[in-house]
């Protein structure tokens, strides 16, 4: 499931947990995350803050697509979180990973996702497209940026959580 080991996935999920961020209401600070997102890559058609659980990912807000989750085992951001921050996939469909992928074999068809990590791997900031495409140095260098406000807002609402 994870190429974590047990004790680094352990504190991983608790961090998540401890945010207690996981199935809360639509925000609009996240929504404006995602949707900045998705200016930085021309053609994308989706993006999102994203956080993977133990056997999920979730999105916190989501832009181009109708869904709150799907299984972590066809997650693109699974991959992400286990890189060394970021990760780009230019043709999912000549990519072992995902080439059998139930998300690029048939709807919403993804061929190109660029991600980074957030808060040290709870999830990712990503954008995807639906056709193949390289990703530019100044392109993912604006969506690492943009990830450090995620991850900062995500930190406030660890702080408010715990207060409440």
């Amino acid at each position: 499931m994870t190429d974590l080991n047990d004790n680094q996935e352990a504190v991983r999920i608790r961090r998540l947990h401890d945010i207690g961020i996981l199935d809360t209401g639509r925000d609009e600070v996240f929504c404006g995350y995602a949707e900045q997102a998705l200016t930085l890559f021309p053609g994308a058609s989706i993006a999102a803050v994203t956080l993977v659980d133990t056997d999920r990912q979730w999105f916190k807000a989501i832009v181009g697509l109708e869904v709150q989750e799907t299984p972590r085992g066809v997650s693109f951001c699974s991959h992400t979180i286990q890189s060394s921050g970021t990760m780009v996939v230019e043709d999912a469909t000549k990519d072992e990973r995902f080439a059998d992928n139930p998300l690029v074999t048939s709807a919403p068809g993804i061929r190109f996702y660029a991600g980074v990590k957030l808060m040290s791997g709870i999830g990712a900031l990503c954008v995807i497209g639906r056709k193949p495409r390289r990703a530019t140095e100044a392109e993912m260098f604006k969506l690492e940026k943009l990830t450090q406000y995620v991850d900062i807002q995500m930190l406030a609402h660890g702080a408010l959580f715990h207060l409440g």
